[in-house]
């Protein structure tokens, strides 16, 4: 891809060549123009047949493809949304009774820790204790034993037992200052399943932080359980739960069921590998839904923890309950893959009937694009490299350029090329020979072939156009050049009556386009000049504005300079008789001084006080400076006149 501006082209006509090599060029021309017309008729029956056959067979197979995989993924991610609501349905309703659980263990809990903080229990002596103990369980109705526990582990509860429960895990847990829910253990007092809640008991004032005992309280699992047998999704779905250690405490199956004291079987360790992993997921208190297969049955199995208690629920549903909503789904596809057929047809009759439209809006796009990029630009380089860099990208050509035509000097001069090669090479001016028009076998793509000498080559070059394979459109501009844009194929194709239609179009474009180029140019050149011509009458107007300045100010002097001299003139015209006045005056004080030696005492007073001797000697001085400054101001006024 290269670009060379008219400057570049620096190479001159070729002198004709010798006899021989003329009628060697004219035998090339005729064996080339045979083979050419051959090459015509198999190439558009090749070309046409195959083009339009390969094209039909891949927009079919195309189309019966992305029509089958398009229902594929659309079943299936629909089939994946609705089923995933479904599942967060399932989830839903067990997490809210989840949700009821942890209400109520947090309830209980909060009873507990209430009762611990009494000041009665706070102060652990049985004997006080037992009969509030004995009215909550009467009040709060969920507890059949209330306990007190002293920091040894020994404790007493509401039926009178007495035992040690220092190895208990509640026990150790409440002693460190939580309150805490245990799991499900058989009582040592009362040999019963139950759910123990501990608190702790702080001392005191002045120490209330210090924990000096605990309060327990057990619970049956009737709740837990109703809870769990109240969750159902369809027929044949249960619930159970899992305690810290995986051990079910809540199943429809009782012989599973179990508890830490003793431990009996965990479901972590079962045969089952899915209800194994199931269990451990469970454990590791994650939240999901899946499908497993369990006893040998396909189910979905939804899991979550508790918040309150290290347990987690789990709500296990056959797979057809939650897929059996599909159905409506799966007829719904049923249908659609009865229509893929009529389909396809309707859309073969649609690709047919729309391909010439297609075609159309397609060559239009383009010239749209190509135009684009040609009045993207008013310089004449940029244009005409645009040009032909979008013509060989878009018709995928193995070279275009465009040159002008000069009739006198039967000379073709390629400005401006571009090819699929990356190594381009140098354009000259070509000198075609054997051609009696070359206006006409361009126009016609007929053979040609061009050669160019250069000053710095002995070597002549050539470059041989083969008929068929390139197109030479005629570039129309309102200048006297003509210009030619030279299209090359990468194969002898026949060029179609589209692709002509679109590179005339081209053509008309690019010569609008050179045409406002040189427009364009022009009035550069005459901004130029008006811009020059408006410096130049700026210029003008402030040499005048300038003028008409010092002409005002010249007026303004000559008035100040006559204001000053009337004054100055009348000052320095009464300098002389002052100072013959203020001789006689002194005169006359030296004749009194000297007929009156004996001078009163208040004119003495006042000549000392006035310092009449210094007057006498600086009073003549000062006039005398009177006069310079005087004779100083006609200078300056004489020559404000000069100036004015």
């Amino acid at each position: 891809m290269m670009q060379n501006p008219a400057n570049q082209a620096c190479a001159v006509s070729a002198q004709p060549p010798k006899p021989t090599k003329k009628l060697r060029l004219f035998w090339q021309n005729l064996s080339g123009e045979a083979q050419s017309r051959w090459q015509q008729l198999h190439s558009l029956w090749q070309h046409r047949r195959q083009r339009r056959h390969l094209l039909t067979l891949l927009i079919l197979g195309s189309t019966a493809l992305t029509i089958s995989a398009t229902a594929c993924v659309s079943y299936f991610f629909v089939r994946g949304l609705i089923l995933d609501n479904l599942k967060e349905i399932a989830l839903l309703k067990l997490e809210k009774g989840s949700d009821e659980i942890d209400r109520w263990l947090s309830s209980r809990q909060a009873e507990i820790e209430t009762i611990a903080y009494s000041p009665t229990i706070r102060t652990l002596n049985w004997q006080l204790a037992e009969p509030s103990l004995q009215g909550e369980i009467y009040r709060l109705k969920e507890y059949f034993i209330l306990s007190l526990i002293q920091p040894d582990g020994e404790f007493q509860n509401t039926l009178g037992d007495r035992t040690n429960v220092k190895d208990r895990q509640y026990f150790k847990t409440a002693m460190a200052g939580k309150v805490n829910v245990s799991d499900p253990l058989i009582s040592r007092t009362t040999k019963v399943p139950s759910i123990t809640i501990a608190a702790p008991i702080l001392a005191l004032p002045p120490t209330p932080n210090q924990v000096i005992g605990v309060l327990s309280g057990s619970i049956k699992l009737d709740r837990v359980t109703n809870v769990a047998n109240s969750l159902s999704y369809g027929s044949e779905s249960y619930a159970f739960a899992l305690n810290s250690k995986g051990v079910p405490i809540v199943h429809p199956n009782s012989n599973l069921t179990g508890n830490s004291d003793p431990l009996t079987n965990s479901f972590l360790h079962s045969k089952d590998p899915a209800l194994a992993a199931i269990a451990r997921q469970m454990t590791d208190r994650h939240t999901n839904i899946e499908l497993v297969k369990i006893d040998r049955k396909w189910v979905y199995v939804a899991y979550t923890p508790l918040d309150e208690v290290n347990w987690s629920m789990a709500l296990v549903i056959p797979r057809e309950n939650i897929e059996s909503q599909l159905q409506a789904l799966n007829l719904l596809t049923s249908v659609v893959a009865g229509l893929i057929g009529p389909a396809m047809l309707a859309a073969i009759w649609l690709i047919y009937s729309s391909e010439s439209n297609r075609a159309q809006a397609e060559r239009e796009a383009m010239l749209n694009r190509i135009s684009g990029r040609i009045r993207a630009s008013l310089e004449l380089d940029q244009i005409v490299q645009s040009t032909v860099e979008e013509i060989v990208n878009l018709l995928h050509l193995e070279r275009a350029g465009f040159g002008w035509y000069e009739p006198p000097q039967q000379m073709l001069q390629i400005l401006w090329e571009c090819g699929q090669s990356d190594n381009p090479k140098p354009v000259k001016k070509f000198a075609p020979y054997c051609i009696n028009n070359l206006s006409m076998r361009l126009e016609e793509s007929e053979p040609i072939l061009l050669s160019s000498d250069t000053f710095a080559e002995e070597k002549n070059q050539s470059l041989q156009l083969k008929a068929n394979s390139y197109l030479a459109v005629p570039v129309l501009t309102q200048s006297q050049s003509q210009g030619y844009l030279i299209c090359s194929h990468a194969t002898h194709w026949f060029w179609s009556g589209e692709e002509i239609q679109l590179l005339k179009a081209v053509a008309d474009q690019l010569a609008i386009a050179i045409t406002q180029s040189h427009l364009y140019s022009q009035t550069q050149d005459q901004v130029k000049l008006l811009n020059s011509a408006l410096t130049e009458l700026k210029k003008t107007q402030t040499h005048l504005v300038q003028s008409e300045k010092m002409s005002s100010l010249g007026q303004m002097v000559a008035g100040i300079a006559h204001e000053i001299n009337n004054p100055v003139n009348f000052i320095f015209a009464n300098l002389p008789y002052t100072s013959k006045y203020l001789e006689d005056l002194l005169e006359l004080v030296s004749l009194y001084k000297q007929a009156f030696p004996e001078i009163p005492p208040e004119i003495e007073d006042f000549a000392a006080s006035i310092d009449l001797d210094f007057i006498e000697e600086d009073l003549p001085q000062m006039l005398s400076s009177m006069k310079i400054g005087t004779e100083r101001i006609r200078q300056i006024v004489l020559s404000l006149r000069n100036f004015s």
